[in-house]
């Protein structure tokens, strides 16, 4: 093999000769193939269940029984405190409806809620990893040879690369580049983001520590799947493990080195997933998710691994693979019948997860290994457009859960991805029909419900304990949609250097409250759009599969009444339908003020100088902002730094100092 190489197919780029771009003496050839097997998979072919595997935690069954159980007992506790409010003179059919209908919601809240409350129980403590990741433990000398694959599609190649030299040079201050290389996968079709790909890598090559190459697909097939899977097939055979990354992706060289470590330690494990924080958010909307994810997102990637163990699953990128087990068992067809379930597989991921466990390979998550970043939709238009394509890829999910073979661990993850996009329909359906049944309650019944005449009141002999029941329905809903967020806090209120790192506790808790407000008024928001989206996937509407774009700063007023006018149109009627029944009114008025105000809300949240603003005063800080890790100021460049007004006086002096010496130390 060469020291290092590129393949360059400039077939869509003709306008532009090669040599512009490429010297004659940058003209090195790629490693010889070395090819692996990659065989399609014949899905609903499998003898007997998932074969066994013997990693990691032995007390997964009573962790199991303990979450469902609590589960169970939670949701059971919200419906019965709901179905005795909405009981109250009897249950109409659409009463019954609603009833139903809120049983999926609540057992989905109260799983949510348990893992998080195990997630926090288990971070108070002195947390162990099953597979022995200790960042505390010296640097491992990985011996097996991995490949970090980044694949790109008409990405900013500029921001590609710096992400790509960052890792690069953090893997050298290990000492481990000889066992690491690195492959850009492109599959982008502009010519020319092609050709500024190929120029970035042109430089990046000549100053790289790891082997790095170039591999630019005629024929994206398969989309990321189809890249990964090309890969594969044509050098998986010179790499025990592929480190698959996105393009917004960021690891540090310690992460990838301890993950190639785990995976040499542990022969039988197919697949270690990292939790990757959010960085570089620079809009509202960005920052918003950010803080989010830094503050509480933890207690709950704690809980799932808990009770997930080595039947956990995947999420496309910032995780480790090994790359036999991955040919042997996830060749991924082309699904039979017609869209949406059928074609290429979209949510290749969760199913990969599911596939390797059933191959006989454990999948495990990397609770407490830090050092793995990636970054966000910059506003809520972005958002949604990838969310429907992960709504187009869970949906194909239903037919696959009955695949024979599978785990029922696995199994379930599927069903909880799908579950995810059927809750907004459900929760539209639920309130729609509760609206309507309250809308034709009989007078009497109303004036009971609301208490709003107290003679009319008296008249119907108010049942005190079902005013109680309703106490309790709110109080429940309350914890189970908050209460993660709320442990999230306390826990960091529990150490104090992360304090610090949040901007102290002013700062958390005002972060705290703007960030359950904004995510109360977006909450019906998404409720409506996955809403519409489920229902124009399944009647065939499936859409493209756009870009990201990453460096958004603003949403234009026609940009948001075209996406979301409809959503605030919507808000606005139903506010007057309900004017003339002022305790629906009321009962509904934190659901209208998320419909009414979605365009605007929309436009603020992208807003890139207001974000700036909000970060400038220290709102919605993090840790990795504060102080901003040495891999992620060489990723991101000036972009990254904290405003000087965030410290002051000799702090101010001794933290310029400390960025200094690590900056030259880099």
């Amino acid at each position: 093999m060469s020291e290092r190489g590129a393949f360059f197919d400039l077939t869509s780029s003709r306008s532009v000769a090669f040599d512009t771009v490429i010297s004659p003496r940058d003209r090195v050839e790629i490693p010889a193939e070395a090819p692996l097997a990659m065989p399609v998979q014949p899905l609903a072919f499998w003898q007997g269940g998932a074969r066994s595997v013997r990693t990691g935690d032995t007390a997964l069954t009573l962790r199991r029984w303990i979450v469902f159980v609590a589960t169970a007992v939670m949701a059971f506790a919200g419906w019965k405190a709901t179905y005795d409010t909405i009981a109250l003179g009897g249950v109409t059919r659409l009463e019954a409806v609603c009833i139903t209908l809120l049983a999926p919601l609540f057992l989905a809240l109260a799983l949510w809620f348990c893992t998080a409350v195990v997630g926090f129980v288990v971070l108070l403590g002195k947390p162990r990893d099953p597979l022995g990741i200790d960042e505390a433990l010296p640097m491992p000398r990985p011996k097996a040879r991995t490949a970090i694959l980044m694949p790109v599609h008409n990405e900013d190649a500029a921001e590609v690369f710096a992400r790509l030299r960052a890792m690069d040079a953090s893997l050298a201050e290990t000492g481990a580049s000889r066992a690491f290389d690195i492959f850009i996968l492109s599959d982008t079709r502009d010519p020319a983001v092609a050709l500024a790909e190929q120029a970035c890598f042109a430089r990046f090559r000549r100053e790289a520590n790891s082997h790095v190459f170039y591999r630019k697909r005629s024929h994206n097939t398969g989309r990321k799947a189809g890249n990964i899977a090309d890969w594969v097939a044509r050098w998986g055979g010179d790499y025990e493990h592929m480190l698959v990354l996105d393009a917004d992706s960021l690891m540090t060289g310690e992460a990838m080195v301890r993950l190639a470590d785990a995976m040499e330690r542990h022969p039988r494990v197919g697949l270690i997933q990292t939790m990757p924080m959010i960085i570089n958010g620079q809009t509202i909307f960005a920052r918003t998710l950010q803080f989010a994810t830094r503050l509480y997102g933890r207690v709950a990637w704690t809980g799932l691994a808990w009770w997930s163990g080595s039947e956990s699953s995947f999420w496309g990128h910032n995780a480790i693979v090994r790359t036999r087990a991955f040919a042997e068992t996830c060749g991924l067809p082309s699904l039979n019948g017609p869209k949406p379930f059928g074609g290429e597989v979209m949510s290749h991921d969760a199913l990969e997860s599911a596939l390797l466990r059933r191959g006989g390979w454990a999948v495990h998550l990397a609770p407490y290994l830090g050092g793995s970043y990636e970054e966000s939709p910059s506003n809520l238009l972005d958002f949604a457009t990838r969310d429907r394509r992960w709504c187009r890829g869970n949906v194909q999910h239903v037919p696959l859960i009955g695949l024979p073979g599978l785990h029922w661990m696995s199994r379930l993850h599927l069903a909880i991805g799908v579950l995810s996009y059927v809750l907004s329909p459900l929760w539209f359906v639920a309130l729609s029909s509760g609206i309507v049944s309250r809308m034709l309650m009989p007078e009497l019944k109303k004036a009971a419900f609301t208490m709003a005449d107290l003679q009319a009141a008296a008249h119907a002999l108010i049942d005190w304990r079902e005013i109680q029941a309703t106490a309790w329905a709110m109080i429940i809903t309350f914890i189970l949609l908050f209460g993660p967020k709320i442990l999230g806090s306390i826990l960091v209120f529990s150490r104090r250097h992360e304090i610090k790192g949040f901007g102290g506790r002013r700062r958390i808790l005002a972060g705290l409250g703007v960030e359950m407000l904004l995510s109360a008024l977006v909450a019906p928001m998404l409720m409506f759009t996955q809403t519409r989206a489920l229902v124009e996937i399944l009647a065939g509407k499936v859409g493209g599969w756009a870009t990201q774009r990453r460096d958004a700063d603003k949403v234009t007023v026609k940009e948001a009444s075209a996406a979301m006018g409809w959503i605030s149109a919507a808000g606005l009627a139903l506010a007057v339908t309900f004017w003339f029944t002022p305790d629906l009114l009321t009962a509904t008025a934190p659901i209208l003020a998320g419909l009414i105000l979605a365009v605007p809300l929309t436009m603020l949240g992208a807003h890139k100088a207001a974000g700036l603003k909000l970060k400038a005063n220290g709102l919605f800080m993090t840790p990795e902002e504060r102080r901003p890790p040495a891999i992620v100021r060489a990723a991101l460049g000036p972009a990254c730094e904290p405003p000087v007004r965030w410290f002051s006086g000799q702090r101010q002096a001794a933290m310029i100092a400390e960025q200094t010496a690590e900056q030259s130390a880099a």
